[in-house]
């Protein structure tokens, strides 16, 4: 079976995950770098800031260029992972030329946050228009899937939880040197956003160290937590193994739901404290397999606690790590469900 995948050929994201997955089912598949495209002909007038008034125009070429491909490869099945780039003509187009592929969409944001001022990179309104000319559109959040139904008016619409990848999500060994150097009390990894800031202000009397880009933005006293780099892959698992507790504070737009590290930090044995959405208690059980917080006062209490239970914080951690890999949720778990709906749709 032939697959053209369309997102970020980043070798740590969402969209290669799938790709290593469909690869191990034994498909056929090649990635269009659709975010590495849009961004290679920067020039003089492509920039962050023109970005944002400017991006239909700037993607004309990444439209054309998806089609040519698409149409090249002929592929029986094509999945467009958030598809920001793409406008409603382009999905159209492709069908036109290739009226037996199949096109899905598996959107990890909420399609609906197209605020452009506060939301940007989340969505835009060539996302939504798209919706209706999809196949099969997938989203991370139970929550959204009436929405994506109703006011989206998919065709089909399924519930696709986050995973982990188990070929950069996995238990290290680290040297007492990199214990020194990844360590803490509390970790954070994640980007900067105002309600995180809010929260982690109120964890400077700990030794706290945070990971991730955008914490410039922040004050003084939470820059000096800052280690002013982001973490990938082996380095991730490194912090969760040199840490004693994992802080996931789910951003506003995930609290209904939870997040690619509600996955992520059990699959490297980290020991999770995340924030108490509507779903996360549906994968790990609270007190045992993970820990969960609602309110500062609540965040600062267990890290009082955890911090002085080594035994009990070991427990749980092994726990949620056991509970991980015992349970179906890996990408190849993820990519077997959107295999089960193409052949339910080709029918």
């Amino acid at each position: 079976m032939k697959i053209l995948i369309s997102g970020s050929n980043n070798k740590y994201g969402l969209p290669m995950s799938f790709f290593r997955a469909f690869q191990k089912l034994g498909c056929e598949v090649e990635i269009f770098g659709d975010e590495e495209f849009y961004w290679r002909d920067k020039g003089l007038i492509k920039n962050r800031y023109t970005h944002r008034l400017f991006w239909k125009f700037f993607a004309r070429k990444v439209n054309k260029e998806f089609i040519r491909k698409s149409i090249e490869y002929k592929p029986e099945l094509i999945l467009v992972f958030k598809g920001w780039f793409y406008s409603p003509k382009t999905i159209k187009k492709i069908k036109k030329h290739l009226p037996n592929t199949k096109l899905f969409c598996y959107n990890q944001e909420n399609p609906f946050n197209t605020n452009w001022l506060t939301q940007f990179s989340y969505s835009n309104d060539w996302v939504v228009k798209s919706i209706p000319y999809f196949d099969a559109y997938f989203t991370w959040g139970r929550f959204l899937l009436e929405k994506i139904k109703i006011e989206g008016k998919a065709k089909n619409v399924y519930y696709l939880p986050f995973a982990c990848d188990p070929d950069i999500h996995y238990p290290i060994s680290v040297s007492e040197e990199e214990k020194r150097y990844y360590g803490s009390d509390i970790a954070f990894i994640g980007t900067h956003s105002k309600d995180r800031e809010y929260l982690l202000n109120f964890l400077l009397e700990y030794d706290l160290k945070i990971w991730g880009n955008g914490w410039q933005k922040s004050n003084k006293k939470l820059q000096s937590k800052w280690q002013r780099r982001e973490i990938y892959g082996e380095e991730f698992s490194k912090i969760c193994n040199s840490s004693k507790i994992i802080l996931d504070i789910l951003r506003p737009q995930m609290m209904p739901s939870h997040s690619m590290k509600t996955f992520e930090i059990p699959a490297c044995r980290g020991f999770m404290m995340q924030t108490r959405g509507g779903e996360v208690k549906e994968f790990f059980e609270e007190d045992k397999e993970a820990v969960y917080f609602s309110t500062p006062e609540e965040l600062k209490q267990k890290i009082d606690f955890y911090l002085k239970n080594d035994n009990l914080r070991e427990k749980i951690r092994e726990a949620g790590y056991q509970k991980l890999i015992n349970s179906n949720n890996t990408y190849l778990d993820r990519a077997k469900k959107i295999l089960e709906v193409y052949e339910e749709l080709k029918i």
